[in-house]
């Protein structure tokens, strides 16, 4: 019985550390948590059940974990299916800025959206509460519904109704009204990206003279590494690391790059286009949203890398090659 105590603390401590584990990475903002400051109802409310589940452990009554732990499944999983819907609209949507100069810059940030390790943290914390209710129940032969148990029955409710209330706030109303505690604030964090770079429907054809001059004779792009990278929730993609060195006297706003990547023979298959620099303004900003100064060096985070999913698998790993294609100067202030 002890063991199982211990396995719902266990559980309901993970649920809480989980709030505060990044669950996906978006351009401009960065690592995203669900806590978000104690501004985010779904955090808040997961929570609040984390601790009602820990509660009933320290009272020795984990048998009663069950209900918090199911009420904490039902908003992690409501939220994670919003999550990948939101982000499958987003992507679907990249159509329609086919023959904008600017579609680069839109597809490049939805290429850095990575799922992240905190769901896995969370998801332990709530199997855990559920395994240890249950097998506590198995062992004492109590059934999961009993009908004059009254703890469990407040228990069951409270939990219940902070699931239902959560989601139906968030999806009816906080999501409608666009507060900071809908289950939209942090996915629609990313249509609201787009948004800011303001792309223009004017056509380009590269970059001026000017901007080709500083290109040859000042930046240096090096370390380019191309290769198969295990993803903890994506499995193994293709993605893209390398580093770019600013060696002129020109700050820059914007640096794009185009990655080709070769079969066996060395013939060019696929590219992709990325924007390592980009800055918005008036728009989100982050660490990543930095200019390139004078003999500043621009690379990935650590265990950070640009994925490459739309490669095809004749890809030979390793064959790629990647060129400055166009970059923004600061302006002068």
């Amino acid at each position: 019985m002890t063991n199982n105590r211990n396995l719902a603390l266990g559980g309901a401590a993970l649920l809480i550390v989980g709030l505060f584990c990044p669950i996906v990475t978006l351009p401009f903002l960065g690592n995203i948590n669900l806590f978000n400051d104690g501004t985010n109802l779904i955090g808040l409310a997961l929570f609040a059940l984390a601790v009602v589940g820990g509660a009933m452990a320290l009272n020795n009554r984990q048998r009663d974990a069950f209900w918090p732990g199911l009420g904490a499944a039902a908003i992690l999983g409501y939220h994670f299916a919003m999550l990948q819907f939101r982000l499958s609209q987003m992507r679907s949507s990249m159509a329609d800025l086919e023959g904008n100069p600017f579609a680069g810059v839109a597809k490049a940030a939805v290429g850095t959206i990575q799922l992240q390790w905190g769901w896995l943290v969370l998801a332990i914390g709530v199997g855990l509460l559920i395994y240890a209710s249950v097998k506590t129940r198995r062992e004492i032969e109590q059934p999961l519904f009993s009908a004059d148990d009254t703890p469990a029955k407040t228990v069951a409710g409270v939990a219940m109704l902070l699931a239902v209330g959560v989601i139906g706030w968030t999806l009816f109303g906080g999501a409608a009204k666009g507060t900071p505690g809908g289950a939209a604030s942090m996915p629609a964090a990313v249509p609201a990206v787009r948004g800011s770079l303001n792309l223009p429907s004017t056509e380009t054809t590269g970059p001026s003279a000017e901007e080709a001059t500083y290109i040859r004779g000042n930046l240096q792009l090096y370390d380019l590494e191309t290769k198969y990278y295990d993803s903890l929730l994506d499995g193994r993609v293709p993605g893209v690391n390398f580093k770019i060195k600013n060696n002129g006297n020109r700050t820059l706003n914007r640096v794009k790059v185009r990655v080709v990547f070769q079969d066996a023979m060395g013939k060019p298959i696929a590219e992709e286009e990325y924007n390592p620099v980009i800055v918005v303004e008036n728009g989100y900003s982050s660490e990543n949203n930095t200019p390139l100064r004078p003999n500043y060096i621009w690379q990935n985070e650590r265990d950070h890398f640009y994925n490459a999913k739309s490669v095809p698998s004749e890809w030979a790993e390793g064959k790629a090659t990647a060129t400055i294609t166009g970059i923004e100067f600061a302006p002068n202030r």
